[in-house]
C-alpha cells in the first residue's frame, strides 16, 4: 500500500470508480457467505445512493480504491449504511471506523436519529466493527433475504 494520504471522496456509485469497488465489495460477500448473489451489486444503488436521499464515498490512496460506503435516506428518521467495504491490504488501519463515522456525520448533518444497517452472519468481522463503535442488534428492519443480523447505533 502506497505512503500518500487517504482521500474520502463522493463518487457515482456507477461511475467505473463507484462500478469497480462495489464489484470488489459483492465478490467478496459472495465468497465470505458463499451465497450465490448474481451478477453484482443490486442495480438499486445506481438510484437510492445518490443525491438527494443519498451518497457514496470510496476512500482511495494513491488511485487507489481501498473501500467505500453508501447511505440512504429511510422513513422516521433513520439512514442505511449499505456496501461498506475495506480492502483485505486496508484492514486494520482504522478505514471501516472512519467509513462509519462518515456515514453518521451525514445522517446528522440531515436530522436523523438513527443510523441501521444489516449483514450477514459470516462477515464476523464486520459485525464486531459494528459492536464496537456502538451499534446494537435489534429486530429485523427490512426484507433483505440475505441479512441474518440487523443492527442500529443512536445519534446523538
Amino acid at each position: 500500500m502506497g505512503a500518500g494520504e487517504l482521500q474520502v471522496r463522493a463518487e457515482s456509485p456507477g461511475g467505473p470508480v463507484g462500478h469497480a469497488v462495489r464489484a470488489r465489495f459483492w465478490a467478496e460477500a459472495a465468497a465470505v457467505t458463499g451465497l450465490a448473489l448474481g451478477d453484482g451489486p443490486p442495480a438499486s444503488d445506481l438510484t437510492d445512493l445518490v443525491a438527494p436521499a443519498g451518497a457514496f464515498v470510496v476512500a482511495v490512496r494513491d488511485g487507489e480504491p481501498l473501500g467505500c460506503v453508501g447511505v440512504r435516506e429511510l422513513a422516521d428518521g433513520e439512514v442505511e449504511v449499505k456496501r461498506l467495504f475495506v480492502a483485505p491490504a486496508a484492514r486494520g488501519l482504522g478505514l471501516g471506523r472512519r467509513l462509519l463515522g462518515w456515514c453518521a456525520d451525514w445522517a446528522r448533518e440531515r436530522g436523523a436519529g438513527r443510523l441501521v444497517l444489516d449483514t450477514h452472519g459470516a462477515l464476523t468481522a464486520a459485525r464486531a466493527l459494528y459492536l464496537s463503535v456502538g451499534f446494537v442488534e435489534v429486530e429485523r428492519y427490512n426484507d433483505n433475504p440475505h441479512a441474518q443480523h440487523w443492527y442500529a447505533l443512536t445519534l446523538a
